[in-house]
């Protein structure tokens, strides 16, 4: 059975005033039922719970879904998670509904073994034997909870690992296990014995790591002594440690992500504890100096705010510019964090505290702004081509962003900052050969065989699975943090309550008013629905497709609230055409609202009489285009 078995089987066999009965008092009025709702202030039942639908919906605020939308809301979890909190609540279980694959028996016994050392590792730490570790949790002023939450660990100097493994009564089982380690990396061969095996981690300071879901799936260590030949040493990479996939303490952070809407990228395990420990719980570790496609899409999935707080040193800087970029290409614009004369975040918090730091989150700037302020010379060029390179420099900065106004704004604003005296327009238009010319195709990168040393240095190489293996992990499904503007929500409600507008000419004329893509791409599935099912299994097929993880929480209210108390209708040409003409005007008429609104807060951080001028003759343009909308009225229809 799948997830999706699981979601037909709560949408079907669970009502959901069950579901919604668990977290809120509900009552019976007349023939509906009814609760305050959660997500606005209210004072009087306004939500009302239809179990014959399967749905529920705020009246004053609009709040609507189904059961897995209600648990996602109210608890602030994910889709995966509400599942299995909804599961619990009704006693289903979970696990028998994960998706149907192959698992992989080494990647079974890696999850045990791995699982078993943390435990092992823990342990001993908090047996108070090994003072290394106790000096060192003191003095990163670290207390027992903490200590525990990140089940910190200590691996003595000798083979506790090894002998557990040996100990496994089996043979089969034991020389299993003994494999499974020596594959990732916990357990060595003695060059001497190739019967003999030993502990990797031996006088450590243990950190598991962790996968999204919280399953262990490496270790970073480090060293007690001065004379140990590497200060931190990494598992290696291995089928079920890859390091570009992973962000450090992602698992305990990502409710406090959505929480906040802000996500603090640091470089080192210390640091995210550190943060964690001071408040900062939204806070998580890049393994390496870049993010991984899978790291990234996690991110991007949960908040477009971003905090760069890596280290205050040249290759912090260098992962800063890196990662920023492989931001801006997902549409986001980070913000940078810089701590000098401290190093990092924890020497940082340990200077100045939590207050301070929070300081420094109210008052960054866009790391863009950073590394154009970088690129100015202390003393400006007086020569035009000297100028032009540096103008060039900008350009392959902000190349990343395209042509998003906040990219085509710095690049003029960067222009005048080097004195050129081109217009705005010379500017932007240059800035977009630029970006013509540099079209890049995706580079293939070369999987690299890891050779480990007796003791491997931290290394920053990724490590790319070969493309044949089997074995693979199961993905986080969360829905995109996407936000519709109201009109958008209107033409939604329109299309979804009378998809025969769909058929219509102007249809496309209006979806290219549309900037939202997942608008555009729902209300193309829709277009498709209507031709493939019959009148009568419309609303239950497009509530169906519609409450899915892969559609925002904003678009999955907006078509349940639609069919709350849906009846199927249709309408004449004339109707249809004036309920499409509205909507283009109001559209239309948002759209120039919103650039009205851009270049008013842009006049607000206006440096130039030449650019104010330049603003005010945007503005009378947009206000004509207004005025022009509000005077317009329909075509005759026969």
């Amino acid at each position: 059975m799948s997830l999706d078995d699981l979601k037909q089987k709560i949408k079907e066999e669970i009502p959901i005033s069950s579901v919604i009965g668990n977290y809120l008092a509900i009552k019976r009025s007349g023939s509906a039922q009814v609760s305050l709702c959660p997500f606005h202030g209210d004072t009087k039942p306004s939500m009302n719970i239809n179990d014959s639908k399967k749905i529920f919906k705020c009246f004053a605020c609009g709040a609507a879904g189904d059961a897995i939308t209600f648990v996602m809301k109210y608890r602030n979890l994910d889709y995966v998670e509400a599942l299995k909190e909804i599961c619990n609540k009704q006693g289903i279980n979970f696990d028998s509904y994960q998706e149907e694959k192959k698992t992989n028996p080494k990647v079974e016994m890696a999850k045990k073994i791995l699982t078993r050392t943390a435990l092992l590792y823990r342990k001993t730490a908090s047996s108070g034997a090994f003072a290394p570790y106790t000096s060192f949790i003191k003095n990163r002023g670290l207390n027992e909870e903490i200590a525990t939450t990140y089940s910190l660990g200590f691996a003595p100097n000798r083979n506790s690992i090894t002998d557990y493994l040996k100990s496994i009564p089996d043979p089969k089982d034991r020389d299993f296990a003994i494999s499974t380690a020596l594959d990732i990396g916990l357990i060595r061969r003695d060059k001497n014995d190739p019967n003999a095996q030993y502990d990797t981690f031996r006088d450590r300071i243990i950190f598991p790591i962790w996968d999204q879901f919280g399953q262990v799936v490496g270790f970073t260590s480090r060293a007690i002594r001065d004379d140990q030949k590497a200060k931190y040493m990494n598992s290696v990479e291995s089928f079920i440690f890859i390091k570009s996939n992973i962000l450090y303490g992602f698992h305990l952070a990502k409710n406090a992500i959505r929480e906040k809407d802000a996500v603090i990228l640091v470089e080192g395990n210390m640091d995210q504890i550190a943060m964690y420990n001071n408040g900062f719980k939204n806070t998580v570790a890049v393994m390496g100096v870049a993010l991984g496609t899978n790291s990234l899409e996690r991110i991007v999935g949960l908040t477009k705010n971003v905090y760069l707080a890596l280290d205050s040193d040249k290759a912090g800087f260098i992962a800063m510019e890196r990662i920023n970029k492989q931001l801006a290409e997902k549409g986001l614009v980070a913000k940078y964090i810089e701590f000098s004369p401290q190093k990092d975040p924890d020497d940082y918090l340990k200077a100045n505290g939590a207050l301070a730091m929070q300081e420094k989150l109210d008052n960054a700037i866009p790391a863009f702004d950073i590394l154009l302020g970088a690129l100015i010379p202390e003393k400006l060029p007086e020569v035009l081509d000297r100028k032009l390179e540096i103008l060039n420099k900008a350009f392959e900065v902000l190349a990343p962003l395209k042509m998003e106004l906040s990219a085509t704004e710095r690049v003029v604003s960067f222009a005048k900052r080097l004195g050129l005296k081109a217009d705005s327009a010379q500017i932007v238009k240059s800035y977009q050969d630029h970006l013509s010319k540099t079209t890049e195709k995706p580079k293939f990168i070369q999987p690299k065989k890891e050779q480990p040393t007796e003791e491997p240095a931290y290394t920053d190489s990724d490590f790319i699975p070969d493309a044949n293996e089997e074995f693979h992990f199961d993905a986080e499904i969360s829905p995109p943090q996407i936000f519709l503007s109201k009109m958008e929500k209107l033409l939604v409600q329109e299309v979804v309550q009378l998809p025969s507008l769909l058929n219509m000419d102007k249809m496309n004329e209006i979806l290219d008013l549309v900037g939202n893509d997942e608008v555009k791409k729902y209300i193309g599935k829709i277009r498709k629905i209507t031709m493939e099912v019959d009148d009568s299994e419309y609303e239950s097929v497009v509530l169906n497709v519609t409450n899915s993880p892969e559609y925002s929480i904003d678009l999955r209210e907006v078509v349940t609230s639609a069919f709350y108390n849906y009846k199927p209708k249709d309408a004449d040409n004339k109707t249809k055409q004036r309920l499409l003409f509205d909507l283009k005007i109001k559209l239309h008429m948002e759209q120039l609202k919103n650039k009205k609104d851009e270049i008013k807060r842009l006049q607000q951080t206006c440096e130039s009489e030449e650019e104010m001028t330049n603003l005010l003759t945007r503005l009378l343009e947009v206000e004509k285009n207004i005025q022009q909308l509000k005077n317009s009225k329909p075509e005759k229809i026969s």
